[in-house]
């Protein structure tokens, strides 16, 4: 039995795979008109990332507060606020009055928003299903967020050329709706909380990183998140700049792409989300995908077919979807609920984090040096870095 056969969480699927698509579109149409913009390699990845870049920054510090918060009243307040962000981008772009200042402000304010929605979000479907559909729910709500990954992009890529952006800001809008009400009526399990909500904040914060690092498992995956997090999925995040500078292609060429890594990731995540046990030697299989991710994202540097390119990203979103929900998925299970928002979100600022600081390096270095150079030598040095820390740190005994 999985997690869809929880009605409260069928409907919260839905919905919320309407948000995140809305999201995705949203992205998808705020990275290209900073490319149309400003041209700037740099620029576009700085504007692409700062929607995650907060999570990775100061989500921990949220989750040490988000673990007494209502979560019904903490999701609607911050899903209506995201709402009125990306009200404020259709508006702007309505009166053609869109600047790179303008996309990098709602940007890093939408990743803000983000910020504090990524520990309710990481917790939350814990309070919709039973301790028995957990991993399967991780894995369906991963597989929502990587369906919308396929769609959303794909959408905003041809709306983008059939249209406007103007139409595919105000699309991305109209699909946060749904969720709204959802939240509000939805039934939802009780939860523990933290007994003595006096603890100093930075008492509290540390307990987070002790009960972290004092489970093997999870310190093993954390680091497998920030080798693949660096090293791999900050090359899915600036496909606008790849596009761009490397196929040369427009909207349609962009969606391609995006749509082909959001493929990837779509089956990886129904793949665990269907299966049972989960749990079971997970962390042979993570190793496993993250040096295919590595490998594949070498690859993918020394192409310049669209065509080539789109099947590698398939290969790439899959392996770090694996990685992602397989982390996420064992810190589900290994950690008691008084301690997981805390731990989940030290999981999310290790993955967001690390990924926004290897996207905007890329980008970076597309400045100086032609990009597809960049995105070869990264992987590589992903990999020794893996393998040194692996036998240096581990002593060669890591799964």
């Amino acid at each position: 039995m999985n997690a869809l056969s929880n009605k409260a969480f069928l409907l919260y699927f839905i919905s919320n795979t309407f948000a995140l698509l809305g999201l995705w579109i949203q992205k998808i149409g705020v990275g290209w008109l900073t490319w149309e913009i400003t041209g700037s390699t740099f620029w576009t990845s700085f504007v692409t990332l700062a929607l995650m870049a907060p999570a990775g920054i100061i989500g921990p510090l949220f989750a040490v507060y988000a673990e007494n918060w209502n979560m019904r009243t903490a999701s609607i307040i911050l899903k209506i606020l995201m709402l009125l962000v990306g009200v404020i981008i259709w508006f702007l772009q309505f009166l053609d009055l869109h600047t790179l200042f303008s996309l990098a402000f709602l940007s890093i304010v939408q990743g803000l928003l983000s910020a504090c929605y990524h520990p309710v979000r990481l917790v939350f479907v814990s309070v919709v299903v039973p301790r028995n559909l957990i991993s399967s729910a991780v894995g369906l709500n991963s597989a929502s967020f990587n369906g919308s990954r396929v769609i959303g992009p794909a959408f905003a890529g041809v709306s983008i050329a059939l249209f406007s952006l103007e139409s595919t800001f105000l699309i991305a809008v109209l699909a946060y709706i749904p969720l709204i009400p959802v939240l509000m009526y939805m039934p939802l399990r009780k939860r523990e909380k933290s007994s003595d909500n006096n603890d100093k904040f930075l008492k509290r914060f540390i307990e987070g990183g002790k009960v972290a690092l004092n489970t093997p498992i999870i310190v093993k995956g954390l680091f497998i998140v920030f080798i693949s997090a660096f090293f791999v999925r900050g090359m899915l995040e600036i496909q606008p700049t790849i596009a761009g500078e490397i196929l040369n292609q427009g909207s349609l060429g962009l969606s391609l792409i995006t749509a082909t890594a959001g493929l990837g990731a779509l089956s990886a995540s129904i793949w665990i989300g269907l299966r049972k046990n989960n749990n079971i030697k997970m962390e042979t299989k993570l190793v496993l995908m993250l040096i295919l991710g590595l490998i594949m994202s070498s690859i993918i540097g020394c192409i310049s077919d669209m065509y080539l390119m789109a099947l590698a990203f398939i290969i790439v979103g899959f392996s770090t979807t694996v990685v992602g929900i397989g982390t996420q998925t064992i810190i589900q299970m290994e950690v008691e609920d008084l301690y997981r928002a805390r731990v989940l979100t030290w999981w999310s600022s290790i993955s967001f984090g690390s990924l926004t600081v290897g996207g905007i390096l890329l980008g970076f270095v597309g400045e100086y040096i032609p990009l597809n150079i960049g995105m070869i030598i990264m992987p590589i040095l992903g990999f020794i870095i893996f393998k040194l820390v692996v036998k240096l740190h581990f002593k060669n005994n890591f799964i």
